[in-house]
């Protein structure tokens, strides 16, 4: 069976920076799903975030570029008002890291990864790093 993987904002900018040290794990972790070994899943959140944050560095062209390449690679899960509801009523000690929370749970993710070790601690959906996920799970 193959796991199922949503990715937090932090691994997509590993991933689109070749100089951030959580580079190279975040690139094995998309080859893998490119190559249909795991399934990648992220929000339209994550998405608009990782376009908030790389436009500047990477320049418009490469940042459209790589959110392209994420929606061949990665199914958006949808995040609509029970998604909102969860977040503002859970424990989560941020309100974006609740979105992700609510939409692992409500489609049956088996791994967050992240590099929020703070985030989705009493999320019954497993968080660690791509680091963490690639030593348990084979590179």
């Amino acid at each position: 069976m193959t796991s199922k993987l949503l990715l937090d904002t932090n691994i997509l900018v590993d991933y689109a920076v070749e100089n951030r040290p959580e580079h190279d794990p975040a690139a094995t972790l998309m080859e893998r799903i490119a190559k249909s070994e795991i399934a990648g899943h992220v929000t339209s959140g994550s998405l608009k975030d990782f376009h908030y944050l790389c436009r500047k560095p990477l320049g418009e062209p490469a940042c459209r570029q790589l959110i392209r390449q994420f929606l061949v690679l990665l199914d958006v899960l949808p995040v609509g008002q029970r998604e909102c509801d969860d977040s503002a009523y859970s424990d989560e000690p941020d309100f974006e890291d609740g979105l992700i929370r609510a939409a692992a749970e409500r489609n049956g993710i088996d791994f967050i990864i992240t590099r929020d070790s703070d985030a989705f601690a009493h999320s019954p959906v497993r968080s660690m790093t791509a680091r963490r996920y690639l030593a348990l799970f084979g590179r």
